[in-house]
């Protein structure tokens, strides 16, 4: 009797455990600009809500002093995204050399840099965001984000 009472009471934890995880989730086939603009928005983040050339949505954005935009990739007919990009570009006087752009791409994992034709950098974060995605697990990637974007201004000097 008493395994069955700590089973039962494990099952318990379990299915309020997955209604929590299950509350969290992101939609199977990804988010829409107003959910990812919503999910900004609770954060304290500016969130403006655009459409790109394509049509798709489009946010801008900023935290810790540093503006970026958000693009949508692999969008459905209803405007639901399974990817999202997170983006930002660097005008700088003098551009950046390929070779601090190659020891940035080398050193770090997540956030990646290329240099536009004037030498400016941009950098670029991609997250999936469908099949099974949660919203910790969005706000995880945008810690990562928000983290990088601050040890890129480091490495150039902005």
């Amino acid at each position: 009797m008493k395994n069955a009472i700590i089973a039962l009471a494990g099952a318990t934890v379990l299915a309020l455990a997955g209604g929590a995880a299950q509350a969290q989730a992101i939609h199977k086939d990804g988010m829409t600009g107003p959910e990812v603009a919503a999910w900004l928005q609770k954060g304290g983040y500016k969130a403006v809500l655009s459409k790109d050339d394509g049509g798709d949505p489009l946010i801008d954005s900023a935290a810790d002093g540093h503006s970026f935009k958000i693009y949508f990739y692999d969008c459905d007919a209803t405007k639901r995204c399974k990817a999202l990009q997170f983006s930002a570009g660097f005008d700088l006087k003098s551009g950046l050399t390929l070779a601090k752009a190659n020891e940035w791409n080398r050193k770090n994992r997540y956030l990646k840099v290329y240099l536009d034709d004037d030498g400016d950098p941009y950098v670029q974060y991609d997250v999936n965001v469908n099949a099974g995605r949660t919203i910790p697990g969005l706000d995880d990637d945008f810690s990562v984000w928000t983290g990088m974007i601050g040890d890129f201004t480091t490495f150039i000097d902005w």
